[in-house]
């Protein structure tokens, strides 16, 4: 009945958010799976030091790149890295993309079983033209946090805490661009608009500016508690790990341990998943908030409907930051060796 639902709800968000708090206080190298850089005083930013795993998958760029880097000095600057990593990940949502048109088909309401080779590039292109601007606002938003924590909760034993607030300081500025994003990117993907130029000028004139932050509430329930589960799995996972094989993981090891960290959490928000979805690309007040959604689709549909989608969601976000990390440190390797050659040529 709807007091249940209420009730699994409740602990449903209770427990995301006691992730949150109850953090280790040891920092898995890999914490910047989410936005977070585990490590005080790391200069590398945006992704965590995980990037290191996958740069085998660019080897010889990275090491040219590394080894010029060591030899004449040269870093990154703030915009280059921000560029490199909205980029990075505007590119690897993008690449996955098809994985997400199926985890919207399966999650909304009254969609046909069309999965023709056409139907997995609807929405595309809110994605290509808002992921980069949304990069970019989650790397300040984490930047800024990662800067100013320091003065107000200092000292290494809250280093963890510090890291988890960036990720989700660097999440929350990214949702000024996400929702607007995803609310496009979903009606589409949900055959309820054609295309991107329909979809904009429809709710611009129906709903206005609110119309493009339908969902808002929902994203930040789904995305902040995700982040502070992925972060806690991926600690105890390797807590696990190191009391098991008894040494600390490498590089991969670390990154299958950071992947498996965020599989387990896509599953455990998979239901507020669903009803950001259906909050997104419902009709008039079908649904209008989060707490109604869930108890609506528990009521008239059944708990499996909650769990819609879970497939697709974790094939996509498993796969996603080495996707992110390869392509960032393929960015940053031919910057470097660009601003090194430059270098060279005027110490001549």
């Amino acid at each position: 009945d709807a007091m249940l639902a209420h009730r699994i709800l409740a602990l449903l968000m209770v427990a995301a958010s006691a992730s949150a708090i109850q953090v280790p206080r040891f920092a898995p190298r890999g914490a910047a799976r989410f936005g977070a850089s585990p490590i005080e005083g790391d200069s590398r930013g945006f992704f965590p030091l995980m990037r290191e795993s996958v740069s085998d998958m660019f080897s010889e760029g990275l090491t040219t790149a590394k080894a010029a880097a060591k030899q004449a000095a040269v870093t990154l600057s703030f915009q280059e890295k921000m560029i490199a990593g909205a980029t990075a990940r505007g590119v690897s949502q993008t690449v996955l993309h098809p994985i997400d048109v199926a985890r919207t088909r399966l999650q909304a309401k009254g969609v046909k079983k069309d999965w023709s080779p056409k139907v997995f590039l609807k929405g595309v292109l809110p994605q290509v033209i808002l992921a980069v601007p949304a990069g970019a606002f989650q790397f300040v938003g984490f930047e800024y946090c990662k800067e100013f924590l320091p003065k107000v909760l200092p000292g290494p034993g809250l280093a963890d805490l510090r890291s988890l607030i960036s990720g989700a300081g660097g999440a929350l500025a990214a949702s000024v661009i996400r929702v607007p994003q995803e609310v496009l990117k979903q009606r589409i993907q949900a055959d309820i608009y054609p295309n991107l130029a329909v979809a904009f000028t429809t709710i611009a004139k129906k709903d206005g500016l609110p119309g493009f932050y339908k969902g808002y509430t929902a994203t930040i329930s789904r995305d902040v508690p995700w982040n502070a589960m992925a972060f806690l799995f991926h600690a105890q996972f390797k807590r696990v790990f190191s009391v098991v094989a008894g040494r600390p993981c490498n590089d991969q090891e670390n990154l299958a341990l950071a992947s498996a960290g965020g599989m387990l959490a896509a599953v455990i928000m998979t239901p507020i998943d669903v009803c950001k979805t259906r909050i997104m690309t419902g009709t008039g007040n079908e649904y209008t908030s989060l707490p109604q959604a869930f108890v609506k689709v528990l009521a008239e549909e059944g708990p499996a409907t909650l769990m819609k989608g879970v497939v697709p969601r974790v094939m996509y976000l498993a796969p996603l930051a080495g996707v992110t990390l390869s392509i960032y440190d393929a960015l940053s390797a031919r910057i470097i060796a660009k601003k090194t050659a430059e270098l060279k040529q005027k110490r001549r």
